[in-house]
């Protein structure tokens, strides 16, 4: 669908409002109309006055008349003291239709603007959501700069033209309205005064393509600065360790500096469309004025609605400079928009309703059959089959890249198989809802991952009804208790951002509590106890060793002491499996789990 469509549909459940706001904008064009009404009869009132007098008796001047459709509002001046009295009531007419123009100007300008804040809370969710729910392997894809970008600076240049929109709509009410009435009042004048409008037309939609190419490359370079910055906040320790501040600096520099001429070159653009709709509007006043002043010469129009005609052509190319104005705003929103439905097109990891299986509780019995994976047609794991018993403790060991990690995220179906499948208790995960497979799996991932807020709320992430007991027993388990009631609120201490507040052994104790917490039938350890010295580690074996009982566990773990007892080890090279067997065995076998043990004692 073309990206003006899928924009335009997003207000489709707006629709209600948006007639409103048409609503208002007809009443305030139609206070406008009044005013230039009220102006034009006032003058050719006060016009007669000053030619007749009251000697030959009362003048009779007619207010709103529209020939053809409407006599108007007669009304007779018997002197100069009702006279006086006219004038108050044209005074109390203008401030009435004033107080009216204002009250619907509100209205207009509050539910359009109330859409559009609807509109990017609803964009804003939905982003959220493909990005939460996207495979690995799409996220994988893109800098986490990027999305940012998309969710915020993007989102908020679409909110900038629906917040516009309040204004077009007057704008777009306002020009039929007065064009209409232009043509009951002077047929010549306004044919002549829409002369010009197939240029303005025209240059409005020539500079339209240029502003929106040089938008979508601003919002690329924003998403560059973005993405720099946020790899500064989280480098910065080797960025200083490098001494490489001023190379950083000069790197920001230059994006930025990339950036700033894109932007220049749009506000060129920008800047140069509202004088040329200026120029040709005023050209389009000329003409009319002149042909105007013919007519009032010749007695075809008269002086007060000369005056009125002249303000109304005033008041009418007012709106097509708005257009012209919205048009840069919503050509820039279009970029925008790109990058938004583009992140919105993301393939989501997503059941395929009643066809799939709920998993049920199971024992833990785990069979890899033959599976192969692969990125961007780049094999990562080849034909890769074993068997688990439940409550057994696999270990896998193997080069950097021998694709450890790659077989547990196939387990958790963070990726898909390109071929085989992984049976668990007999059921084909392919066949089972993700949200049934994932519960009953645990993991300690290999980067601690730990959440903004207090310790309680990330050991008991995930689960909602956690009672505050359950979360201390699994923080003793895990040896975490001991330092936890050292922080300065306990269980309630705020542990900052990514959990930075924390000590690298602290925030991985309380991952462990976290997985211990969960108590799955299977539990997955990717390097558990990589970020803890000597002390904590031999500590926290103990809390692993007991949790692992009765539970199958997958420990991915470089230094091989931490499993010499695990049940089997499999040892990966190259995406495949080159032994497998006890820690005795293997040694025994002299093949590559001997060489990387004689590396380590090295």
């Amino acid at each position: 669908m073309p990206i003006f469509s899928r924009f335009a549909k997003y207000l489709k459940p707006y629709i209600g409002s948006t007639l409103l706001a048409v609503v208002c904008a007809l009443a305030i064009a139609i206070c406008e109309m009044g005013y230039i009404y009220i102006l034009a009869d006032t003058i050719d009132a006060l016009k007669l006055i000053e030619t007749r007098g009251f000697e030959d008796g009362s003048i009779d001047v007619r207010y709103f008349q529209v020939e053809g459709f409407f006599d108007g509002i007669e009304v007779s001046l018997s002197g100069a003291s009702v006279a006086l009295q006219l004038v108050g009531w044209v005074l109390a007419g203008i401030l009435t239709l004033v107080l009216i123009k204002g009250i619907f100007t509100y209205f207009n300008d509050y539910l359009m603007a109330r859409v559009g804040h609807q509109l990017i809370l609803r964009v804003r969710n939905e982003l959220y959501g493909k990005i939460i729910f996207a495979r690995l392997g799409v996220l994988r894809e893109h800098r986490t700069g990027d999305l940012m970008s998309r969710v915020t600076d993007d989102v908020r240049t679409w909110q900038n033209a629906v917040g516009s929109t309040a204004n077009i709509i007057r704008a777009v009410v306002f020009i039929p309205v007065f064009v209409s009435m232009m043509l009951v009042r002077s047929f010549k004048l306004t044919v002549l005064a829409l002369l010009v409008f197939p240029l303005l037309a025209y240059l409005i939609a020539r500079f339209a393509t240029r502003i929106r190419n040089t938008s979508a490359e601003i919002q690329q370079y924003s998403a560059d600065i973005a993405s720099q910055l946020k790899e500064t906040i989280f480098g910065i320790k080797i960025i200083k360790s490098f001494t490489a501040e001023n190379a950083e600096r000069k790197r920001f520099a230059t994006t930025n500096r990339k950036q700033y001429r894109i932007v220049m070159r749009r506000i060129r653009l920008t800047s140069m469309l509202p004088p040329l709709i200026e120029l040709i509007s005023a050209i389009g006043i000329a003409m009319v004025f002149g042909l105007g002043c013919w007519q009032v010469i010749r007695g075809e129009l008269s002086t007060g609605w000369f005056i009125g005609y002249v303000a109304m052509i005033s008041l009418m190319f007012k709106p097509i400079k708005t257009i012209g104005h919205f048009n840069n705003v919503l050509q820039q929103s279009l970029a925008s928009a790109e990058r938004i439905f583009y992140v919105l097109d993301f393939d989501s990891e997503v059941d395929e309703g009643n066809k799939l299986l709920k998993l049920p509780i199971i024992r833990g019995e785990v069979e890899f059959c033959n599976v192969s994976f692969g990125y961007h047609h780049q094999p990562v794991v080849k034909d890769i089959s074993f068997h688990v018993d439940p409550g057994e403790v696999v270990a896998l060991v193997g080069p950097s890249g021998s694709g450890k990690t790659t077989l547990l995220n196939l387990l958790l179906r963070f990726y898909e198989m390109n071929t085989g499948d992984i049976l668990i208790d007999g059921y084909p995960i392919s066949k089972v809802t993700l949200e049934s497979l994932r519960r009953q799996i645990a993991m300690v991932p290999q980067d601690t991952i730990l959440f903004d807020g207090t310790v309680m709320e990330n050991i008991g992430y995930g689960c909602p009804d956690v009672t505050h007991d359950a979360v201390i027993e699994a923080a003793v388990q895990a040896n975490a208790h001991d330092f936890i009631m050292q922080l300065i609120n306990g269980y309630e201490t705020p542990i900052g951002e990514s959990g930075l507040k924390l000590s690298g052994g602290e925030r991985q104790r309380i991952s462990i509590a976290r997985a211990l917490l969960k108590r799955p039938p299977i539990l997955v350890l990717d390097e558990a106890t990589s970020a803890l010295d000597s002390e904590s580690e031999a500590l926290i074996q103990d809390s692993l060793a007991n949790l692992m009982k009765g539970r199958t566990t997958f420990v991915i773990a470089h230094r091989l002491s931490t499993v010499a007892h695990a049940d089997k080890i499999l040892v990966l090279d190259q995406g495949q499996i080159v032994e497998s067997g006890t820690h005795q065995t293997l040694l025994e076998k002299a093949g590559l789990y001997q060489k990387l043990c004689q590396i380590q004692l090295r």
